[in-house]
């Protein structure tokens, strides 16, 4: 409250907002009061225990030779670390290898939701943050948040939250909410003196096996999220009694805050803008860079290979052997990858395969059956999504591959002439589409992945005398068809969405939610009359996105003719993304790689 700086800001929002100095500065105290984290012992040691006590679940698997690069990149910078967020736990598993290698904690920034006796006071005095959830339209308490920020950069603190904003529920990564970045990012640019900086930690926290999925799925598919109490957090900690396997914890390259604020700069300045506009404009290229990064660093999990294998089989039940069929040529694209798999997961181990198999079986996400020849896997119903979360984290390494896939049946559906630029233009249309979605590199980088992608599906793509037939044979006869198990749910979600919307008069004026929820609703029907080919489409957060996606196209306002000839056309570009997916997915079965 004594900083210069501060009291001049309070100063300016008495006058913008009509309040008296004194109300101003009386109101700014107890935002400060309400954010203000110390750190005493006996409650550092209490938290650790409870946080052990949440983790005991779960070994952990952590690259240490990662946390001792951090430990001297800390030497210099303050760091920020900021993970994804699946599960309550992720602070206990960020904070223990943190701790054996040295590290103070960290001050963690979370929302006020769980600020109810006794998480919030003992963890106050533990460094946690408390974060109010909305405050758009409160302008003392936006100063406050920045000045605290400020405070803790010159203290050389360091940091931790969430930057998804709340855990994912489909299990890819959500979108980054960006107002915390861009306050540290203001903080730093007012009171950072010339030799410091912040380094962002991008760091991926996940998990073998996880309890909340069952209540995180059933609200993805329209249910109410239960409230945060004392006798929920009592039930969360018990359920964690049980082995569930391991928490990985993987760290991504950090980023300079510095650099990327003077390389904005230097961008402004040559391009005559305005400097310090244009330093914030550094916020939204460093909270995607972060979620690439992340995206990077997530290691393959044996769940997640064992929900790819099971998911989209027509409720099929596999054997060992049949998923270990369909994994085989995945197995090898990652590898050819270079990717990181988790635990060296050797699947050509009967074994091993068989243990990854019994932890979604103990989980109840698969049931079994051994009363014939061998046991037969498959999902039980109402489980679908809960597979299907275990699944998506890995997708995002083959949203490419299917994008490639889908571009090539239109070309040679088409019988294009020139291959490789129609796949090329086919891959930005698609690349548009799913940007709320995925993060996609940026255009040059995006070329380079899709040239590399054709040559692994059908080597030659690019020569001159390549025709759109030899891409079809091509790809009807590769080993690995991903897009019927990776983008499907989807292309289906954003067809139903548009659908939905072509059919809404033009005159009506549309509400977000209301229309959401609608869509739900139309899905979970056409599922049940079997319009819908995967229950995984009947999903808020692919409607949000696919919301996102209509407002960016202008297809949400009110209008004429005009605007419902391009809600048609939105919904028969979908529709036909749709029918495409079905093919490859006929190709894989063709292949009796179902």
């Amino acid at each position: 409250m004594a900083d210069p700086k501060f009291e001049a800001r309070l100063d300016r929002l008495a006058e913008q907002t009509g309040k008296s100095v004194p109300e101003v500065r009386a109101e700014a105290v107890a935002n400060l009061k309400e954010l203000a984290a110390d750190q005493h012992a006996t409650a550092v040691n209490s938290w650790d225990r409870l946080l052990n006590m949440g983790a005991r679940a779960y070994e952990i698997d952590v690259d240490d030779a990662q946390i001792e690069k951090l430990k001297e990149l800390n030497e210099k910078s303050t760091l920020v670390f900021l993970p994804n967020h699946r599960s309550y736990l992720d602070p206990a598993v960020l904070r223990e290898p943190l701790k054996r290698h040295g590290f103070p904690p960290n001050h963690t920034l979370g929302g006020i939701n769980l600020a109810f006796w006794p998480v919030g006071p003992i963890g106050r005095r533990n460094g946690l943050i408390f974060i109010r959830r909305e405050f758009k339209d409160a302008p003392i308490y936006k100063a406050s948040l920045n000045a605290y920020l400020a405070y803790l950069v010159r203290h050389h603190d360091n940091m931790e939250w969430y930057i998804e904003g709340g855990r994912t529920r489909t299990g890819k990564l959500r979108p980054p909410r960006m107002g915390l970045l861009s306050y540290l990012v203001d903080a730093f640019i007012e009171n950072a003196e010339p030799d410091e900086d912040i380094a962002l930690i991008p760091t991926f926290v996940g998990y073998d096996q996880q309890y909340e999925i069952a209540d995180i799925s059933a609200e993805e598919q329209g249910g109410k999220k239960a409230p945060e109490s004392a006798k929920w957090a009592y039930n969360f900690l018990r359920a964690q009694s049980r082995r569930r396997g391991a928490a990985h914890l993987r760290f991504g390259e950090p980023i300079s805050v510095r650099q990327a604020i003077d390389q904005s700069i230097k961008n402004a300045s040559e391009s005559g803008e305005d400097e310090e506009r244009r330093a914030r404009l550094a916020v939204p290229k460093l909270a995607f860079e972060v979620m690439h990064r992340i995206n990077t660093a997530t290691p393959i999990m044996p769940t997640a290979l064992i929900a790819y294998a099971v998911l989209d089989n027509e409720g099929r039940a596999l054997t060992v052997e049949d998923g270990r069929r369909i994994l085989t040529p995945l197995i090898d694209y990652i590898r050819a990858k270079g990717l990181d798999i988790a635990n060296n997961l050797d699947l050509s181990n009967a074994g091993v395969m068989a243990d990854a198999v019994e932890t979604l079986v103990k989980e109840q996400v698969l049931e079994s059956y051994d009363g014939g020849t061998e046991a037969v896997y498959w999902i039980p119903d109402g489980k679908l999504h809960e597979a299907a979360y275990y699944r998506n984290t890995l997708i995002h390494f083959l949203v490419t591959r299917s994008i490639v896939e889908l571009a090539s049946v239109k070309v040679y559906e088409e019988g294009m002439e020139d291959v490789a630029k129609q796949v090329w233009e086919e891959a930005l249309k698609l690349r548009d589409l799913l940007k709320y979605e995925f993060f996609f590199a940026p255009k040059r980088e995006f070329g380079e992945e899709i040239i590399e992608e054709v040559n692994l599906a059908v080597p030659g793509w690019n020569a001159e005398n390549f025709t759109a037939k030899d891409l079809e044979e091509g790809l009807a006869n590769i080993k690995l068809h991903v897009t019927h198990r990776v983008l499907e749910s989807f292309l289906a979600a954003y067809s139903v969405f548009a659908n939905h919307l072509a059919a809404q008069n033009v005159q009506k004026v549309l509400d977000r939610d209301t229309f959401v929820q609608e869509c739900i609703g139309v899905a979970r029907q056409a599922y049940l009359q079997h319009d819908l080919g995967t229950p995984e489409a009947i999903s808020k957060d692919f409607f949000l996105n696919a919301w996102q996606l209509a407002d960016n196209r202008e297809l949400l306002g009110t209008g004429s003719t005009k605007l419902q000839e391009q809600r048609n056309e939105f919904a028969a570009e979908l529709n036909e993304y749709v029918r495409r997916s079905h093919i490859l997915a006929d190709f894989a079965k063709k292949n009796r790689r179902i």
